[in-house]
């Protein structure tokens, strides 16, 4: 076989290559799951700690009530309110708050969604959760009566939530936070808060 009949098999060889990849990154997209991208958790700044000037401030964020977002009213306002009052409201309020304040943690203490009023658990809290996700402060959650009313158990919150940006909730109690006890539960979990800077405190 002569030097030109082999340029010529190199050479075609090398162009079905190039065209079996072009065709493989022309399906790509089909080739994922349901066409989600997959990303990573941003993780909260940690540890947490005290400020220099021994301050450490805590925004709580009880009864959110969250429901389907805009599609949601609002409860107990006037009428002339009711048409054009939702779930948004407590969004913007919620990411309000976080501006002015400018706290070192945000704590969501129970019924964070509406169970009767959410028709999609994880939906909710995605949009329930956005402000303080999108502040990059870090914060967590603990349940009420009425998360787990809708399409997903307690345990199911508590790790959905877990794995929300800058989120620091924990599924279950952690033997290392009750090393001599036994406790049992869904988001029942130990946070702990070092000292600042250069004090005597500081871990």
């Amino acid at each position: 076989m002569g030097t030109g009949s082999c340029t010529w098999i190199h050479s075609t060889y090398l162009c079905f290559i190039f065209a079996f990849l072009g065709f493989l990154r022309s399906i790509s997209p089909k080739l994922t799951v349901d066409h989600q991208i997959v990303r990573i958790k941003k993780a909260a700044p940690t540890p947490l700690r005290f400020r220099s000037d021994g301050t450490f401030k805590i925004l709580q964020v009880a009864d959110m009530h969250f429901g389907n977002g805009k599609l949601t009213r609002c409860r107990d306002v006037l009428r002339s309110e009711f048409e054009h009052c939702s779930d948004l409201n407590t969004a913007q309020f919620l990411e309000r708050m976080i501006e002015l304040e400018n706290p070192d943690f945000v704590a969501f203490t129970g019924d964070n969604i509406f169970g009767s009023s959410a028709t999609d658990a994880a939906e909710s809290m995605l949009q329930a959760f956005q402000p303080v996700m999108k502040s990059g402060i870090p914060w967590s959650a603990v349940l009420g009566n009425h998360d787990q009313e809708s399409t997903m158990s307690r345990e199911e919150i508590m790790s959905f939530i877990s794995l929300m940006d800058f989120s620091l909730s924990r599924t279950f109690p952690s033997d290392e936070d009750y090393p001599n006890m036994k406790m049992d539960g869904h988001g029942n979990y130990i946070l702990k808060v070092n000292g600042a800077p250069g004090s005597s405190y500081a871990n």
